[in-house]
């Protein structure tokens, strides 16, 4: 027996590996499984057929009908004061004034409008001169007066207060800055309004018309009812109820006032200024359905006025008679009427 080569011995192996790749790659792989039969049978048939049947089926229930909010009362809008007509030229400032002195003395107590109603209401043309008094002419019989240069001065500041408060402007300042450094340098220059201190849109506008109608009102109501006061105070002795006159001719009303003017003193101007605070005020309640109230406000609008002209005089607010003879100064006038005010106000609150 012949002995095997090596070479031989390793063929064999060789060969066998051959065999078993080829006979792998005949062999058809594995089939899978029976796996999806099994789970498609259990739960398909199962949760398709439950829920459809439960909720579907099952209305909602209908929405009920939620409360709505009751509405909220509205605030009412405040009633807006009527609009008063323009106050233009002499003849239409002298019969305001004359209708403000007839409520004022509506107001007064009985005994107090039995002594003064039917005064006569007289007027001195002099245009430049800016005064009102109360006095007895050559007969005796008492009267009140006012010149046009005070009602001129009453206008301006009513037209350009009742503009700064709708324009938020400073045209009285620029009037006083203007007017009254004049007036007391010289006996002739004029208190009116001079052209051009107004703003051209605000000129024809009925609101600020209207206003300046009702800033004069309050001005000449105290104005005339401070004068009004010195008759039934007694001041002047001559207004007792008696029958009234036809009152001294405005010509001869510059003699009476340098021959009566002289005997009134700072208390009785101090008691006259409360006294005209109170029938202002007094008024002013009576004519709340009105649409405008007077109040003290027109009492401090002329005092102011008064005291820029004490100042541009250099007058010191010292001084017990200042600048305008016939009353006491402004300095001494506005803390009275301010403390007359704020006692009427407490004892008639609303």
């Amino acid at each position: 027996m012949k002995p095997l080569r090596l070479s031989r011995l390793l063929a064999v192996p060789a060969l066998l590996l051959a065999a078993c790749a080829g006979s792998s790659s005949q062999t058809p792989p594995p089939q899978p499984r029976q796996y999806p039969q099994q789970y498609p049978q259990q739960y398909p048939q199962q949760y398709p057929q439950q829920y459809p049947q439960q909720y579907p089926q099952q209305p909602y229930p209908a929405p009920q009908p939620q409360p709505q909010p009751q509405p909220q009362p509205q605030p009412q809008p405040a009633p807006q004061r009527p609009l008063l007509l323009p106050l233009v030229g002499p003849v239409a400032w002298q019969n305001e004034v004359r209708s403000v002195l007839a409520e004022l003395i509506a107001s007064l107590s009985p005994t107090n409008a039995a002594r003064v109603r039917g005064i006569p209401l007289v007027f001195d043309p002099n245009p430049n001169e800016v005064n009102a008094f109360a006095g007895c002419d050559e007969k005796g019989a008492p009267y009140l007066a006012g010149t046009e240069g005070l009602l001129e001065a009453v206008d301006a500041i009513a037209q350009t207060k009742a503009t700064d408060e709708l324009y938020g402007t400073k045209t009285y300042e620029q009037y006083a800055s203007v007017v009254i450094p004049q007036l007391v340098k010289s006996d002739k220059a004029s208190p009116a309004l001079p052209p051009g201190i107004i703003p051209p849109q605000a000129l024809a506008d009925p609101r600020r018309l209207s206003r300046a109608h009702e800033i004069y009102d309050d001005i000449v109501a105290f104005t005339f009812g401070h004068e009004l006061g010195h008759h039934y105070l007694g001041h002047t002795g001559c207004a007792n109820g008696q029958a009234m006159t036809g009152g001294p001719s405005p010509a001869g009303l510059a003699n009476l006032v340098t021959n009566i003017l002289p005997g009134l003193n700072q208390p009785n101007e101090v008691a006259a200024d409360g006294a005209g605070c109170v029938n202002v005020l007094d008024t002013g309640r009576a004519r709340m359905g009105m649409g405008f109230r007077w109040t003290e406000a027109g009492a401090f609008a002329l005092l102011d006025y008064f005291a820029r002209m004490e100042r541009a005089a250099g007058v010191s607010p010292l001084n017990p008679i200042g600048f305008l003879r016939s009353h006491p100064n402004p300095a001494f006038r506005i803390p009275i009427v301010q403390a007359v005010a704020r006692t009427w106000w407490m004892q008639h609150p609303g």
